[in-house]
């Protein structure tokens, strides 16, 4: 089955100016945010965006916590109902600076922000050169499938087995952003009739249905 744009961010604006990109998606809808106390700014963004420069804009994501503290809690966050949709993937690229943050975790969430799930964590393999990710989130969590409260996060974590963050390639400085681009959400539709089963699900119906389907007829009235 063909997949489905759900969102895309590519940051762009129209003004030719890479320092002032744009959070509206850039097909699909949805809305992205700061959390755990980053900062964020726009810079010049991936090779691979067709805009190219000075038109191609970049998210640039910092302010990660101090050596050490709060691992798995800065970074930022996104917003995409997927009603009607199941088998969701998160794709982008990104890159970082030298002293940047070099290992980062993808969660994903099915009720609006209340419980996060890990879906993989993945580490900045150089500096200062483009890379980029994919992750079947669907797999992680088949919750987020139908779901209007469907929403992702990518935060700073500590460098695997360790209680420390580690640098791309020198010197942990949390001010420096994590860089991102062509950030999309797709997903395949939901079958007609696997879209209602679901729906049902969703208000408490199919047990209930199920239960009175199954349920011993009731025995036909005798005569005196």
């Amino acid at each position: 089955m063909a997949t489905t744009t759900l969102a895309r961010w590519d940051f762009n604006s129209d003004d030719g100016l890479v320092n002032t990109g744009s959070l509206t998606p850039s097909e699909g809808a949805g809305t992205l945010s700061l959390t755990g106390g980053t900062s964020s700014l726009f810079t010049s963004g991936s090779p691979i965006d067709p805009a190219g420069f000075p038109l191609d804009s970049g998210w640039s994501v910092g302010g990660y916590p101090a050596q050490g503290t709060l691992s798995g809690t800065a970074g930022f966050e996104g917003r995409v109902s997927s009603v009607g949709y199941q088998q969701l993937t998160l794709s982008f690229d990104y890159k970082t600076q030298p002293s940047g943050n070099k290992w980062f975790l993808t969660q994903a969430t099915a009720d609006d922000g209340i419980s996060w799930t890990d879906v993989a964590t993945f580490g900045v393999a150089a500096a200062d050169q483009w890379f980029s990710a994919s992750f079947d989130v669907s797999a992680a969590l088949p919750a987020v499938a139908n779901q209007p409260g469907f929403g992702f996060r990518v935060v700073a974590v500590f460098e695997p087995g360790t209680l420390a963050y580690e640098a791309a390639e020198a010197g942990y400085n949390g001010d420096f952003g994590l860089v991102i681009d062509r950030l999309t959400v797709q997903a395949t539709p939901v079958p007609e009739s696997q879209a209602a089963w679901m729906a049902l699900a969703g208000l408490g119906l199919v047990g209930g249905l199920r239960r009175r389907r199954y349920a011993a007829p009731a025995p036909a009235p005798t005569c005196a």
